[in-house]
């Protein structure tokens, strides 16, 4: 069997060390514990083991890279509501002539925005489409003499794409810090897993609700997992149980018995 490469040296009572540091061990190698012998159901229903790398980061999320939050478009500053279209409310291609402005203009006249009256006095939809995009039908408009016809994708998608394309202009890069900040990470709602790791289960439960369970009752489902593990699963978990079972009981020898691992919204 592949070695594993546990998260914290052996625990050892008499040289706990920090708390904290014994708490968050426990989520840590429970993250490792579902990695191994979690469960999950495949598009047949059936019933599955994951394929994590014993050695990977324990189903920690790429996206975030277990940080909970990445830098993203911030949609509330992109529209200035007390503006008009003419006047600038859609922020990032105001006071330009790229084809934008002109397909914006197109798109207004087609859905009924009044393109001289603030956005704020008008139908809230319309916000959300300049936002989001027009996806019922394209939009036809006259750039540089041309005609064009493309569906409107809307100015968040619009700076996504330039940000993800790596573009090198100064200006772009310029509306692109200006319109990011740190946002909740979508690819794993902020749990900082994975989300092949949180659909996983093990006695039917995810690692969600494992980590919100008080430390009494985690140490019961601890130490009953040996009766519903074949030969294998015990064989590779066996170590990390006993890392987590160790901590546990210290952890309620000495009063900690009600409280969870994680108390939040998201693991």
């Amino acid at each position: 069997m592949e070695s594993l490469l546990l998260p914290q040296e052996k625990f050892n009572e008499k040289r706990a060390g920090s708390l904290v540091g014994t708490i968050t061990a426990v989520s840590e190698y429970l993250r490792l514990l579902y990695a191994l012998i979690g469960k999950c159901r495949d598009s047949s229903g059936s019933w599955t083991s994951q394929n994590f790398s014993a050695n990977s980061p324990y189903g920690i999320c790429t996206s975030c890279n277990g940080t909970e939050t990445v830098i993203d478009i911030d949609p509330a500053r992109m529209i200035a509501s007390e503006l008009s279209l003419k006047h600038g409310a859609v922020l990032l291609w105001a006071g330009t002539i790229c084809a934008p402005v002109f397909k914006i203009k197109a798109l207004a006249k087609m859905i009924g925005i009044d393109y001289e009256k603030p956005l704020a006095e008008q139908d809230r939809r319309f916000m959300d489409i300049l936002l989001y995009g027009y996806k019922n039908d394209p939009v036809s408009y006259v750039y540089k003499k041309k005609q064009a016809t493309s569906f409107y994708r809307g100015c968040v998608a619009d700076l996504r794409y330039m940000r993800d394309a790596g573009t090198k202009s100064k200006g772009n890069l310029r509306v692109i810090r200006f319109f990011s900040k740190q946002v909740q990470c979508a690819g794993c709602n902020g749990s900082k897993m994975a989300p092949e790791l949180i659909a996983t289960t093990i006695q039917g439960q995810s690692i969600v609700d494992t980590l919100r369970l008080p430390i009494q009752e985690l140490l019961l489902f601890i130490r009953g997992l040996p009766h519903s593990l074949d030969v294998h699963e015990l064989k590779v978990s066996s170590q990390v149980k006993d890392e987590i079972e160790l901590r546990l009981v210290y952890l309620n020898k000495i009063g900690l018995k009600s409280l969870m691992i994680h108390e939040g919204d998201n693991a």
